[in-house]
């Protein structure tokens, strides 16, 4: 596999422009599965491994030194070649939620939002798990593109969850997408 980064500038005029680091993740030659995103994660946020991989492709964003605020992208072989095959978002919702619920140590999960549908094809599930560790709120954007599920979730402790920090969860989830 192979990695790229390189800075965007994002902002409404130059003046106030912040360079940002996008994250693109691109198959090398020797990958037996071809697949491909991009994602803007938030400032002072880096790249880090799991110990344990569950999925196909995986890889974890957080601020060095900050705990309860997190990223992390995902990538699975699916055998259906649309997201609505899987269902509507309030049916992915309804999945989500109970997937949350049946963790160990989840009290209550409540949609924070509706879930919707992005002019991109994919589907936008915010929603706040309750728990023995903390209040939590998390954003996810999931995609299904050239048989690969892509899954992006954004954790923040609900206790942090201000403006400025949705604005920049918003900002970071609009920006990941297959290439």
């Amino acid at each position: 596999s192979s990695l790229v980064m390189f800075p965007i500038l994002t902002g409404a005029t130059p003046a106030l422009a912040q360079s940002e680091e996008a994250y693109v993740r691109t198959p090398s030659p020797n990958d037996k599965f071809k697949f491909s995103y991009t994602i803007t994660p938030p400032p002072s946020f880096a790249p880090g491994n799991k110990p344990l991989k569950t999925h196909l492709d995986e890889i974890n964003f957080s601020i060095p030194d900050v705990r309860g605020y997190t990223l992390g992208v995902t990538v699975d072989p699916v055998r259906i070649a649309s997201i609505k095959d899987f269902g509507t978002p309030e049916e992915i919702a309804a999945k989500v939620v109970t997937a949350e619920v049946n963790r160990d140590g989840v009290f209550q999960v409540t949609l924070a939002k509706d879930p919707v549908e992005d002019s991109a094809g994919c589907y936008d599930i915010e929603y706040i798990s309750d728990g023995k560790r903390g209040k939590k709120r998390f954003g996810t954007r999931i995609y299904i593109q050239d048989g690969f599920l892509y899954v992006l979730t954004v954790q923040s402790k609900e206790a942090e969850f201000d403006e400025a920090r949705e604005k920049e969860v918003q900002a970071c989830i609009k920006s990941f997408r297959p290439l």
